[in-house]
């Protein structure tokens, strides 16, 4: 594999705008690539089958990548039997490892 496709794709930047009375707010944007290299996704497999729960934002949080695409992953999972939903009727997504 070649080096590009291990770097995941953050641009950051900074925006100041105007508020009243010659204020200034300044707010942070982070874009964030789509696609979630090899070496994370093993990271991610091997750190939430020791966690109780986990949710698609504490993926992208501490991965630093999209929240769709960390649900994409986890829906994957599901899919694979390495996971299940907790609770079907909530609006937030909670998933438990499946233990063998």
């Amino acid at each position: 594999m070649s080096e590009k496709e291990d770097k995941l794709l953050v641009r950051k930047a900074t925006i100041n705008l105007r508020r009243k009375y010659g204020r200034t707010k300044q707010i942070n944007i982070l874009e964030r690539d789509a696609f979630i290299p090899n070496k994370i996704e093993k990271e991610i497999r091997e750190t939430f089958l020791k966690k109780k729960t986990i949710t698609a934002t504490e993926i992208a949080l501490k991965y630093d990548i999209r929240v769709s695409t960390a649900k994409l992953l986890l829906k994957q999972y599901e899919e694979e039997g390495l996971i299940k939903l907790l609770d079907p009727s909530l609006t937030l997504k909670i998933y438990v490892p499946i233990s063998k």
